[in-house]
């Protein structure tokens, strides 16, 4: 009896062990490979005309502008760029641009479809500011009056945060930068090899939402993975704010 009892437990351990090793698999399978530079040349190609000459020059404007007074070796508080020296500045440059998309949050409540199809673009664009290879902040464009203009420049953990998840996640179809306002959340979308949306938490989801960051070797969650948490904090805020 108790050599059956050890042979059924040894059973369970090595079904639990193969199914385990299939879903390990299975997720390796379906993950993109990455390659950065189809991963830059996808996203630029999304870009529109005229927009990433406007953002180099409106960074050089705008890092003349807030270091024009500045001592070298003296950086404010809050200063929008991580360096630790303003010399770091003179290498400064552009890496990835990415629009901004949303979904109204009626949209999001209603459901009824998969939630890359109620996701549409702001207008809104960011770019990871790079020094020496390193993210150091976002840079925010938007079309004013025909013109594309720099709304303003920070968020260097995000920039970090978006650099890093587009390694680890994004194929040769880049990612959409996905923000929900009403429920502070920020993700990354991107596609696995079948073509199907996934949804990697940024920093401000990860906090609101209380998500983990998927690894490299686990596939990011699907819409239905996501959405009913998003809706759940949207309706919340909706019920505090009205708006």
């Amino acid at each position: 009896m108790k050599n059956t009892f050890n042979t059924v437990l040894l059973g369970l351990a090595i079904t639990t062990v193969y199914a385990a090793s299939n879903s390990a698999i299975a997720q390796n399978t379906l993950r993109p490979t990455y390659d950065a530079k189809a991963v830059a040349q996808a996203s630029a190609a999304k870009e529109p005309a005229g927009l990433r000459s406007a953002a180099e020059a409106g960074l050089r404007s705008l890092i003349t502008d807030i270091t024009k007074d500045l001592k070298a070796n003296s950086l404010p508080d809050a200063f929008p760029f991580d360096v630790n020296d303003l010399s770091e500045l003179k290498n400064a440059k552009l890496g990835l641009g990415f629009e901004v998309f949303s979904a109204h949050p009626q949209t999001l409540l209603a459901g009824g479809r998969p939630f890359e199809q109620m996701l549409l673009g702001t207008g809104v664009w960011n770019f990871v500011v790079l020094s020496d290879d390193h993210p150091i902040a976002l840079l925010e464009m938007e079309k004013v009056n025909g013109k594309w203009q720099v709304n303003g420049a920070g968020a260097s953990k995000l920039a970090q945060d978006v650099q890093a998840t587009s390694v680890s996640h994004a194929g040769k179809n880049a990612f959409r930068f996905v923000r929900i306002y009403q429920a502070t959340a920020d993700f990354m979308e991107v596609k696995d090899i079948e073509g199907r949306a996934r949804y990697a938490p940024l920093l401000a989801a990860r906090q609101s939402l209380r998500m983990s960051a998927p690894s490299a070797e686990v596939l990011p969650g699907a819409s239905a993975d996501v959405l009913p948490e998003l809706q759940e904090a949207v309706r919340g805020h909706l019920a505090r704010f009205g708006k």
